[in-house]
C-alpha cells in the first residue's frame, strides 16, 4: 500500500492535467496549504494536535481554521501563518519564483 506521501503526489500529478488546475495551484493561499500540509504529514501531527502546540505557545487558533489554511483558503491572514508556521518550525526560507507574464501586462507594458 502506498503511504500517504505517494498518493498525495500522485493525485497533485492527475489534478495538474485538469484545465484550469494549474492557475489554481499557483495561487498564493494554495501554495502555502500544500508547505503546510506537507510539513504537518511530515511531523506526524494531526490537526488537532497542531491545535495543542500553537495554544501552548500562547496564541489562539481553532481546528477548523487549520483545516481552512489546509485547503487554500484566501481570507487566511499573515498572523495565522505566522502562528502556524512557528509551530512547524518556523519558515528558514521562503522563495518566490515568478513566470512569465500574463499576455495582458505584456501589452501594458509595451504601451507604457
Amino acid at each position: 500500500m502506498k503511504n500517504i506521501k505517494n498518493q498525495h503526489k500522485d493525485l497533485m500529478d492527475l489534478l495538474d492535467q485538469v484545465p484550469g488546475v494549474k492557475e489554481h495551484m499557483e495561487k498564493f493561499e494554495v501554495q502555502m496549504a500544500q508547505q503546510i500540509l506537507e510539513r504537518r504529514i511530515e511531523l506526524g501531527l494531526t490537526q488537532a494536535q497542531l491545535v495543542r502546540i500553537i495554544q501552548q505557545q500562547g496564541e489562539r487558533i481553532t481546528q477548523a481554521t487549520i483545516s481552512k489554511v489546509e485547503s487554500g483558503d484566501s481570507a487566511v491572514g499573515a498572523d495565522t501563518y505566522n502562528k502556524i508556521l512557528h509551530a512547524l518550525g518556523g519558515a528558514a526560507h521562503i522563495e518566490i519564483e515568478f513566470g512569465e507574464l500574463p499576455k495582458s501586462a505584456q501589452l501594458a507594458l509595451a504601451y507604457a
